[in-house]
C-alpha cells in the first residue's frame, strides 16, 4: 500500500479521488462508485485491510507503530465489450482501501493516509439482450433458473447461465432512467468511451432486428432526418443530436447504411470531435 505521511483524508469523496487517482482510472465519475458499492463485500475485505495497513505502517516507522482511524472501501470498475456469440458488457471490478488516521509510535503521533488494491479484480458480465430487456421493461422473456444471496441467476439463450446482484441490477435500472446508455457508458471515462460506439449500436441493432419487417431499418441508407430521430430516441435532446450529426458529416458515406453511420456518429463525439 501507498503510505501518504502528514495527510487527512477528509471524508469518502476525497477518497474516491485518490483511490482513482492510484487506479489510474482518469476522468470517472463518482456515481460509477455508488453503482458498483454493493458489490464490496467489506466483512470478506476486513482482515486483509487490517493486514494490508499493519504491513505499510511497519514498513515506514520504526518501533512498534500502531495504527487507529477510518476506512473506506472504493470499487473501481473498468467496462469492456465482447460482441462474440452473445455480446456482452464486462466489468472489472478492483476494491481499493482508502484509510487515514493516526499512527502511534509510543513516542510521537504522525497523520497518515494509505491506498492501495485488495484482493484480484472480480468480473461481472451483463449481456447486452438482458439490458436490452431492462430497457424495454421486457425481463419477463427470460426465464429465472435460481435466486439466493442478493443474485438471480437469469437463462440468456445462447449463453451460460448468467449471475446478476439484485440491488446493482435495480441500481442500474435507476440509473437508466435518467440517462441514455451512451452517457451511462461515458461516467467511466476513457474505458467508457472506447466501448460506447460497440454498446449503443449493437443496442440499436437488436432494437430494430425485433421490431422491424425485412428489411431492418438499421440496414437501410441513412438520412439526416433519421440519424437525428435515432440520436433522440437514445435520450439525446434535438440540440445536441443535431450537433453530433453536424459535427460528423464530413465523415459520413453515402452508401453507409444508418445503423453505421450511427456508430460513426457516436464514436466521432466521444472521440471530442476528432476523427
Amino acid at each position: 500500500m501507498k503510505v501518504i505521511h502528514g495527510r487527512k483524508i477528509k471524508d469518502y469523496k476525497e477518497a474516491v479521488g485518490i483511490a482513482y487517482s492510484e487506479a489510474g482510472a482518469g476522468k470517472m465519475e463518482p456515481t460509477v462508485v455508488d453503482l458498483f458499492a454493493t458489490l464490496v463485500d467489506v466483512t470478506k475485505f476486513s482482515s486483509e485491510a487490517q493486514k494490508s495497513i499493519n504491513t505499510a505502517i511497519r514498513s515506514r516507522y520504526r518501533g512498534n507503530p500502531t495504527w487507529s482511524g477510518t476506512r473506506w472501501y472504493v470499487p473501481v470498475a473498468k467496462p469492456g465489450f465482447d460482441f462474440r456469440g452473445t455480446p456482452r458488457l464486462i466489468f472489472d471490478i478492483l476494491t481499493y482501501l482508502v484509510a487515514s488516521g493516526d499512527v502511534d509510535t509510543t513516542t510521537h503521533y504522525y497523520a497518515v493516509s494509505l491506498v492501495g488494491a485488495l484482493g484480484k479484480a472480480e468480473t461481472m458480465v451483463l449481456p447486452l439482450v438482458i439490458l436490452q430487456a431492462m430497457l424495454d421493461d421486457d425481463l419477463s422473456r427470460f426465464a429465472i433458473l435460481a435466486r439466493s444471496n442478493g443474485y438471480t441467476t437469469w437463462d440468456v439463450p445462447g449463453f451460460k447461465a448468467t449471475d446478476i446482484q439484485d440491488a446493482w441490477f435495480n441500481r442500474l435500472s435507476e440509473v437508466l432512467k435518467r440517462k441514455s446508455v451512451a452517457s451511462w457508458l461515458l461516467d467511466f471515462g476513457s474505458a467508457g468511451r472506447s466501448v460506447v460506439p460497440l454498446v449503443v449500436g449493437t443496442l440499436l441493432g437488436m432494437q430494430f432486428r425485433e421490431n422491424t419487417p425485412a428489411p431492418p431499418i438499421g440496414q437501410q441508407r441513412w438520412t439526416y432526418d433519421n440519424l437525428i430521430q435515432s440520436l433522440q430516441a437514445m435520450a439525446y435532446t434535438p440540440t445536441e443530436a443535431k450537433k453530433m450529426v453536424d459535427q460528423a458529416l464530413p465523415y459520413l458515406r453515402v452508401e453507409m447504411t444508418l445503423e453505421e453511420a450511427l456508430r460513426c456518429v457516436l464514436q466521432y463525439s466521444t472521440q471530442g470531435g476528432q476523427a
